[in-house]
């Protein structure tokens, strides 16, 4: 049997993509063939409204016995310490790399222990490519060297038409669709790159 591992997505910041990424890594693990629990410990539910819809049309996604747990927080919960976050595997931080993101992501990030700045993952998101995004991403990546802990992985590309309907519900996994190859290699670098070891 395998052990349990616990990823709670978190971060001091609201609306930067910690419910589309949780989904992502449901997503993604059930087309592994690992079964995920998903927990939606924000008050706005919205990964647990997509795992409804996705039941009311006969695609199941969530098992409440798997071993694989991913916890989609609140965007202040990173403050508060809860006990998902506390006791993560992983600790996923989606942001948007301008400046107001940066100060609040490096300021949670600096405030924690060593201990647990190590299972912290960076997830830049709606990246741009705009020069303040590059000088953003090249500050944090200066800062995590620095301190030695905590890891930056490669983010998601600014795609509105494409991450929001994640939210609809389905009745298959989303990896088995027809989806833009583009959009395709570039989540599964992201979402391989959280999940590798």
């Amino acid at each position: 049997m395998q052990e349990q591992q616990l990823i709670a997505l978190t971060g001091d910041k609201g609306g930067v993509g910690k419910s589309t990424i949780a989904i992502l890594l449901a997503e993604w693990s059930l087309f592994q063939g690992r079964e995920v629990r998903v927990i939606d410990a924000d008050p706005n539910q919205s990964t647990q409204t997509w795992v409804d819809k996705c039941a009311a049309k006969d695609y199941f996604v969530n098992s409440p016995q798997a071993t694989r747990v991913i916890v989609d927080t609140a965007g202040t919960s990173g403050s508060s310490m809860t006990r998902y976050i506390r006791g993560a595997d992983r600790i996923i931080i989606p942001f948007q790399p301008h400046v107001a993101d940066l100060e609040t992501v490096v300021g949670w990030f600096l405030s924690v222990r060593a201990e647990m700045q190590e299972r912290v993952i960076f997830v830049p998101n709606r990246l741009t490519g705009t020069i303040e995004q590059r000088d953003g991403i090249q500050e944090l990546k200066n800062l995590l060297a620095e301190e030695g802990r905590g890891r930056l992985v490669s983010g998601l590309t600014n795609r509105p038409a494409v991450y929001p309907p994640i939210f609809s519900g389905r009745e298959r996994n989303l990896f088995t669709l027809d989806l833009d190859s583009k959009v395709q290699n570039e989540t599964q670098i992201l979402l391989t790159s959280i999940l590798e070891d």
